[in-house]
């Protein structure tokens, strides 16, 4: 077997294979000696068929399988010879298989780029300086109390805060579009349906109303275009915020005052700010070291991962409760979006795993087994199940990758210049 190899390009290589009509003929000698051992033709005990009529009943499953094997095995010795790190995505071309003039192939091999890192120590990084004040403790208590508000049926006319469970059927150009029954309109500001002319309205009151539709509306075919609304108010509810003493603390937790109840938040917040740093932290550190480094991408990793997050966004929005044609009506820009940030993840993926090889960092077994005691923690599941799950769905590697990761982003903050 001979075999040679090219540099295609900065992120593929092309091995070119040749195997002689000698090691063919010996590869298909062997499978013909293993297929005489079971193989049955009429006349004949099964292992007592006449080789020659072996290799005429079975020629073409005998070739198909020294083709099979004989790259198998070409393939593997040029790799572990030439000691290429191959990456997936491997494509086998120009394939002739002739048993009297030999076998020949070209595999297109992706590999690891070379990555050419500036320097990763001694990044100049900025603290966001946030600090929890009054007013914010303020916001988040309100956060809590309009989470525990109560909406009481009333009598009188709507007012700016009140909601109206109505009927509302929407039509553009005379043509039915959507009908909402028991729809919640909020009457105030920042709303699809202005707040103001909701005023004033009681149950069985009914009203008209002309507006258009926003510019992403689901259906594109009318986005944008004036439509009129029919409301017929069911019910007018006005939100009644609890106030904020012992009843309401009580909910919360165990709160011997409103003072302890605000600095358990303020230690909320303050972790919550403490989180948001150190993204943005490794957002710098990530952004700084992308622009430095000077590589190619192999283009395959992108696709893939391009089209992994193309899939788990259309999950998220159907966990959301999106309807197929509102997620395919985003579909387009969202695809288009997620572009760049497949190429951005791929190329951190990159530069981090270059620095994880530079630096020696390795993952042991005892961080592999945190990570499954947080998951466990975080999900309710066994450290079996959660084990389990993991090695069912072959996601180990990926696993101790993420594990990886966060070591070389805990390695680049804990060598860099914050200010």
């Amino acid at each position: 077997m001979k075999y040679k190899i090219k540099q295609s390009s900065k992120t593929q290589k092309a091995i070119e294979f040749h195997i002689s009509k000698e090691v063919i003929a010996g590869e298909l000698d062997r499978i013909y000696r293993e297929i005489s051992k079971t193989a049955t033709l009429p006349g004949f005990r099964s292992g007592k068929v006449p080789a020659d009529l072996i290799r005429k009943r079975y020629v073409k499953e005998a070739q198909e399988e020294a083709v099979r094997n004989l790259m198998h095995d070409s393939f593997k010795k040029a790799i572990t010879e030439s000691q290429i790190k191959m990456l997936g995505g491997t494509e086998i071309a120009d394939l002739v298989f002739d048993e009297q003039k030999g076998m020949s192939y070209k595999a297109v091999v992706n590999i690891k780029p070379e990555i050419k890192l500036k320097s990763y120590k001694g990044l100049e990084l900025k603290k966001n300086g946030k600090e929890v004040k009054e007013s914010d403790i303020d916001a988040e208590v309100n956060k809590l109390r309009e989470m525990s508000a109560k909406f009481v049926t009333k009598d009188k006319s709507a007012v700016k805060g009140d909601y109206i469970i109505c009927d509302v059927d929407c039509t553009v150009e005379n043509n039915p579009v959507e009908k909402k029954k028991n729809a919640w309109l909020f009457v105030g500001e920042g709303t699809f349906i202005p707040g103001e002319p909701l005023e004033g309205m009681k149950a069985g009151d009914e009203k008209d109303l002309e507006k258009a539709l926003p510019k992403d509306y689901s259906k594109k075919e009318i986005a944008g275009k004036d439509a009129s609304f029919h409301i017929k108010a069911k019910e007018v509810k006005e939100k009644i915020l609890p106030e904020l003493d012992e009843e309401f603390l009580s909910t919360m937790g165990k709160f011997k005052s409103t003072a302890e109840f605000r600095e358990v938040i303020r230690g909320s917040l303050k972790g919550r700010n403490e989180v948001e740093e150190r993204r943005g932290l490794e957002s710098q550190a990530l952004k700084i070291l992308d622009k430095a480094a000077s590589f190619d991408v192999p283009q395959f990793m992108v696709e893939r991962h391009h089209q992994m997050l193309i899939e788990s966004t259309k999950k998220r929005l159907k966990r959301e409760q999106f309807s197929d044609d509102q997620i395919a009506s985003m579909e387009k820009d969202f695809t288009e979006r997620l572009k760049g940030e497949a190429l951005r993840e791929i190329r951190v993926y990159f530069i981090l795993s270059e620095i994880a090889r530079l630096e020696e960092l390795e993952i042991e077994d005892k961080e592999l087994e945190e990570a499954f005691n947080a998951i466990s923690a975080s999900s309710g599941r066994s450290i079996d199940d959660v084990k389990k799950h993991y090695q069912k769905n072959d996601t180990v590697e990926d696993l101790k990758e993420e594990i990886k990761q966060r070591k070389v982003l805990d390695f680049l903050i804990k060598n860099a210049n914050i200010k």
